[in-house]
């Protein structure tokens, strides 16, 4: 799984979400994009995972960083990868830039970051320390999460019957009217 983040506070925005990842114990690796101008966070897996539980592991981390650090904004947060449940027929789906293309390697991008912003001497070494995280792990952690109510998501609703169109669901929950004519919002304590 990847974490996209771009603009000017990507390296802040990429700390404190690494900063959630070793709170929950994840081990994860900051990758300078191609560009040099934005962050992928990456998650690497034991076994293959399905793209749903990865990217509700990825919402476990970015609303912890986000309740952890109300004062940062997230504005270079993008998305996750995968960014779809299932591949379209005839197509790939969203793709991300692998890392270590040799020629964005040559200008400083596309290259695993330290703790001081400067890329791993030896890219591959580094690759191949990174420790993996298990199914039973993910699981636990999405579980515990969601459990608590810590889990920021969207939910859509695809009831005509049903009065609201969009739901957020994380300690406010605001419910917006097909005809857009009310909005209402609410705390919601578990």
């Amino acid at each position: 799984m990847a974490a996209d983040f771009d603009k000017k506070t990507w390296k802040e925005d990429c700390r404190a979400f690494l900063t959630s990842c070793e709170a929950l114990e994840i081990p994860a690796a900051l990758e300078c994009s191609r560009s040099g101008n934005g962050g992928h966070i990456w998650i690497f897996f034991q076994e293959p995972i399905t793209a749903n539980l990865a990217r509700r592991l990825g919402a476990v981390l970015l609303t912890h960083t986000m309740q952890s650090r109300p004062e940062l904004g997230l504005d270079s947060y993008d998305r996750f990868f995968p960014s779809q449940d299932t591949i379209p027929r005839g197509g790939f789906g969203n793709l991300i830039a692998l890392p270590l293309q040799k020629h964005s390697r040559q200008h400083g991008g596309s290259v695993f970051l330290e703790g001081n912003d400067e890329p791993y001497e030896d890219q591959w070494a580094f690759l191949s320390s990174i420790h993996r995280i298990s199914i039973q792990q993910t699981e636990e952690i999405v579980q515990k999460a969601e459990a608590m109510g810590d889990l920021l998501g969207v939910r859509r609703n695809f009831n005509p019957d049903e009065e609201s169109l969009l739901r957020l669901v994380t300690g406010v929950l605001i419910e917006i009217s097909e005809t857009l004519e009310t909005t209402k919002a609410y705390l919601k304590f578990n």
